[in-house]
C-alpha cells in the first residue's frame, strides 16, 4: 500500500553543511501512496533533535527576533500591551466553587512569570493566597506554573498540578491546608488539564486521575495505551491500581490511541462512569460506585458513539443527555437507568430549526440549557413544569457558560461574553428570576472598544452554502477598500469559535483596522452537519469558506488584498494554509502559530493516531487523498509570488509538532518568487502556548499585531 524510496546518501558532515545557513537545502525524498508519488524535500527536519536541524532552527529564530525587533511602532504596541494587563492584573481564571462559600482560583503573579491559587470564603470573602507557582523547584532553571488544581470535598487537600515550560503535563501534588505543607508523593505523567481532571473519593481518601505511560513527544509510543488509576493518599504513585485500560479490560476492545477516562458526579454518585476514545463522540460504560473496591470493576455499556452525545448528567434515577442523534442540531434527552435506551429516549428539550442546543446544567431548581445562532448569538432557557422559558440577560451575548454546584443545589453561575467584552459572571436566583454580578475579576473598559459596531452576516461560499461571517470594526468606517483587515478562521473538531474579547481584535482595532471571523465547516457553529460538511473528504470547504469570506469583504469594499492580514493556529493551520497555498494572491500577510501544516505525516506526530478521528489516514486511498489535499505544505509550488508570513512553532509542543512549520517555512523560502519575508518563530523553551507566562503571550502578541500592520502598509510599523 505504501512504499519509501530514499535517492540520497549524504554524511552527517554534509548534511550539517547543508542547513546551517538561514535557506534549507532539499534533500530528496519520494513516498509512494497508492499510486501518487508525493516528494518531501525537508522531511530531515523533522529530527528536532538533530544538532544540525537544531542550529538551522536557531538561525530562523534569530533572523526573525531580529527583524521584528526593528519594526517601528513595536517596542510602543509591547509597552501599551504591558499597560492594559497591567489593568487587568487581578483578573482570575479557572474559578472553582467547591460550595456556595468556597471559592478557589488562579492569578497571575506579579512578576508574570508565575501564577499564584488562592482561596475565597464566600464571594464578598477575604482572598488568602494559597500557593505561588514560583515557590515550587525553585532551584531549577524551569520555569513551572499551576495548569490544574481540584480541592477534595472538605477542602482540607488540594491536589496541584505543576507544568514546566509549556509542556503541559503535570506533575501532581498534594497540599495540605492546614498544614500548609505539600506531601512527599509526586504523581508525574498525567494531564489532567486537558485529559479527564481529578476526581476525588467522597471521603477525601484519594482521587482518580489518567495516567500517561509516555510522554514523549517524539516517541512512537506517545500518549498510547493510557490508563485511569485509583490513587490512594500516602501511598507509592508507582504502584498504579488500574480501574480502565486496554490492558485490563480487553474485552472491551480498546485501541492504544484510546483515553479511558472515570467520570464521577457530586461526591456521593452511585455510579462511575467510564468513556472510550479522543476526538469526537465516544462509547462510555458505567460500574456501581462500590465497584472501586474490587480487583476488576465490570464495566457495562452506557452508549455508543452512534448515539452522538455531547454531554450527559445523571440525575435521580435517569441519564440526561445531550444528543445529535435524531437531529444534528442536538436536543435534550432522558433514558431511566434501569431500562436504558438511547435509541429511543424521552424528548426534553427538541432541536430547533435555526439554532443549535448548545449546554445544559440541572440544579435543584431545575434544568437549564443555552442556545448559539452560528456561533455568536447566544440565549439562556429554563424548562420549568414541562414549559420552556426564556431567560432575559442582564445584556445580550455572544456566547454564555453554565457551572453549578450539583443537581441537589439550587446555585447557578451565569457567565457572558461578547467579541468587544471581557466575561462577566452573575449568579442567578431561579426562585426570584434574579441575577447578581458576581464578577471575581473587575470588568475593564478600553477607549478602543468605544463606539464599535458588530456585524454578523452570511455570505455566499462556492457550493451556495451560506457561512456566519462576524465584522467589527470602529463607527465611521468607510468601504473604500483602504482598510488594514485581520480575518481569523479555524474550522475543525465542531468547536465553535464563540465570541470573545480576543487581545488580536483589541489591538487590531486599536490601530484602526477590522477584525473579521470566518465561522467556516468543520466547526460547530451549525451542528453536527456543519463540522461533518469540513472533516476528513469534506475538508476543502473549510479553506474554501474562508476564502469566499476574503472574497466578500474585497468585493464589498471593506478592505483590499494589499491590506488583507489573516491568522490562524493550531489545527487551524490547515483551514489559512490551505486558503493562501490556494489563494495567495487575496493576502498581504499571513500569521500561522503553532500551525498543522504537513497532514500527510500528522499520522506518525504527537496524538497524530487521535487526530485520524478528525482528518483521516495514510492507510486507505480516500484518507490519503483527502490528507494529500488539505496539506499545505505539499501545496506550494515553486514561482509564485507569495504573502509575507510568520509561523510560531515551539520545541515543546504537546500538540502540533515543531517541525511542521518548520518545514512551511523551509519549503516557502525556497519556492516562492516575491522578496515578502517568510519569518520562522521557534520557542525553545516552550510548547503550544496553553500553559505559557504573561510575558511570554505579551511579547508574542506584539510580534504579531506588529507583522501584520508592517505588512498591510501602516506607516507607524516599518522596518528602521
Amino acid at each position: 500500500m505504501k512504499s519509501q524510496f530514499i535517492y540520497y546518501f549524504l554524511s552527517l558532515v554534509w548534511l550539517t553543511q547543508c542547513i546551517t545557513d538561514k535557506d534549507a537545502n532539499q534533500l530528496s525524498i519520494q513516498n509512494t501512496y497508492f499510486s501518487t508519488t508525493v516528494e518531501d524535500p525537508y522531511r530531515y527536519l523533522e529530527n528536532v533533535k538533530d544538532a544540525a536541524v537544531l542550529s538551522w532552527l536557531k538561525t530562523q529564530d534569530a533572523h526573525t527576533k531580529e527583524t521584528l525587533k526593528k519594526i517601528s511602532g513595536r517596542q510602543q504596541l509591547l509597552e501599551k500591551i504591558e499597560t492594559y494587563d497591567k489593568m487587568r492584573a487581578d483578573a482570575v481564571f479557572d474559578v472553582k466553587v467547591l460550595s456556595s462559600d468556597a471559592y478557589y482560583y488562579l492569578k497571575y503573579a506579579e512578576n508574570h512569570e508565575a501564577n499564584v491559587l488562592y482561596f475565597k470564603k464566600g464571594i464578598d470573602g477575604e482572598e488568602t493566597a494559597i500557593f505561588n507557582s514560583q515557590d515550587y523547584k525553585s532551584d531549577t532553571k524551569n520555569t513551572y506554573i499551576i495548569n490544574y488544581f481540584q480541592p477534595s470535598w472538605n477542602g482540607q487537600k488540594i491536589a496541584i498540578g505543576f507544568t514546566k515550560n509549556d509542556e503541559e503535563f503535570s506533575e501532581i501534588v498534594i497540599y495540605d491546608v492546614p498544614s500548609k505543607t505539600f506531601h512527599k508523593e509526586v504523581i508525574d505523567h498525567c494531564w489532567p488539564s486537558e485529559l479527564g481532571g481529578i476526581h476525588w473519593l467522597a471521603d477525601n481518601s484519594g482521587f482518580t486521575y489518567l495516567h500517561i505511560p509516555d510522554i514523549d513527544t517524539t516517541s512512537s509510543n506517545y500518549i498510547l495505551d493510557t490508563a485511569t488509576v485509583l490513587y490512594r493518599l500516602g501511598s507509592n504513585p508507582k504502584d498504579l491500581h488500574i480501574l480502565f485500560s486496554r490492558k485490563t479490560h480487553p474485552e472491551l476492545e480498546l485501541n492504544p490511541e484510546d483515553f479511558p477516562i472515570v467520570n464521577m458526579f457530586g461526591q456521593h454518585p452511585n455510579y462511575m462512569f467510564g468513556r472510550v476514545g479522543g476526538i469526537g463522540f465516544k462509547d462510555y460504560y458505567y460500574a456501581p460506585i462500590s465497584e472501586l473496591g474490587k480487583e476488576k470493576v465490570t464495566w457495562k455499556p452506557l452508549f455508543k458513539k452512534k448515539h452522538k452525545v455531547e454531554k450527559f448528567l445523571p440525575y435521580q434515577n435517569d441519564i440526561y443527555f445531550l444528543s445529535a442523534q435524531k437531529a444534528s442540531n442536538f436536543g435534550i434527552y432522558k433514558t431511566s437507568l434501569d431500562s436504558l435506551n438511547f435509541d429511543k429516549p424521552t424528548e426534553i428539550v427538541p432541536a430547533y430549526s435555526d439554532k443549535i442546543l448548545k449546554d445544559f446544567t440541572i440544579t435543584s431548581n431545575g434544568l437549564f440549557f443555552t442556545t448559539t445562532k452560528n456561533g455568536v448569538l447566544a440565549n439562556l432557557y429554563q424548562l420549568r413544569d414541562n414549559n420552556i422559558e426564556n431567560i432575559v440577560l442582564p445584556k445580550a451575548s455572544g456566547s454564555i457558560s453554565l457551572s453549578s454546584i450539583g443537581t441537589e443545589f439550587p446555585d447557578l453561575w451565569v457567565e457572558t461574553e461578547g467579541w468587544t467584552s471581557h466575561r462577566h459572571r452573575y449568579r442567578y436566583e431561579a426562585e426570584k428570576s434574579q441575577f447578581t454580578t458576581e464578577n471575581v475579576t473587575s470588568v475593564v473598559s478600553y477607549p478602543e472598544l468605544q463606539d464599535v459596531v458588530v456585524e454578523e452576516i452570511e455570505i455566499t461560499s462556492h457550493d451556495g452554502v451560506q457561512v456566519p461571517l462576524s465584522i467589527i470594526y470602529k463607527k465611521g468606517m468607510r468601504k473604500n477598500g483602504n482598510n488594514r483587515m485581520l480575518l481569523n478562521g479555524y474550522g475543525c473538531y465542531n468547536w465553535i469559535n464563540t465570541p470573545m474579547l480576543y487581545p488580536y481584535l483589541l489591538y487590531w482595532l486599536g490601530e484602526g483596522g477590522i477584525y473579521a471571523v470566518a465561522h467556516v465547516r468543520g466547526g460547530g457553529e451549525k451542528g453536527e452537519q456543519w463540522h461533518k460538511a469540513g472533516y476528513k473528504t469534506t475538508k476543502p470547504n473549510s479553506w474554501k469558506d474562508f476564502i469566499a469570506c476574503t472574497e466578500f469583504l474585497i468585493d464589498e469594499g471593506y478592505t483590499s488584498s494589499e491590506k488583507f492580514a489573516v491568522w490562524g493556529g493550531s489545527a487551524g493551520g490547515v483551514t489559512i494554509g490551505r486558503a493562501v497555498t490556494e489563494r495567495p494572491d487575496l493576502y498581504a500577510a499571513v500569521i500561522i502559530r503553532v500551525g498543522l501544516l504537513n497532514t500527510l505525516r500528522s499520522e506518525i506526530a504527537p496524538n497524530g493516531q487521535n487526530n485520524v478521528k478528525e482528518f483521516g489516514t495514510v492507510k486507505d486511498s480516500l484518507g490519503f487523498e483527502a490528507l494529500y489535499a488539505m496539506d499545505a505544505y505539499h501545496h506550494i509550488e515553486n514561482n509564485v509570488a507569495y504573502p509575507a508570513m510568520f509561523l510560531t512553532s515551539g520545541i515543546n509542543d504537546s500538540r502540533v509538532a515543531a517541525w511542521q512549520p518548520a518545514k512551511f517555512a523551509a519549503r516557502l523560502q525556497a519556492a516562492t518568487s516575491s522578496d515578502n519575508p517568510i519569518l520562522l518563530s521557534v520557542n525553545f523553551s516552550e510548547g503550544h502556548g496553553f500553559d505559557r507566562t504573561q510575558k511570554s503571550k505579551r511579547e508574542e502578541l506584539a510580534d504579531i499585531i506588529s507583522f501584520a500592520l508592517w505588512q498591510t502598509g501602516s506607516e507607524k510599523y516599518q522596518v528602521e
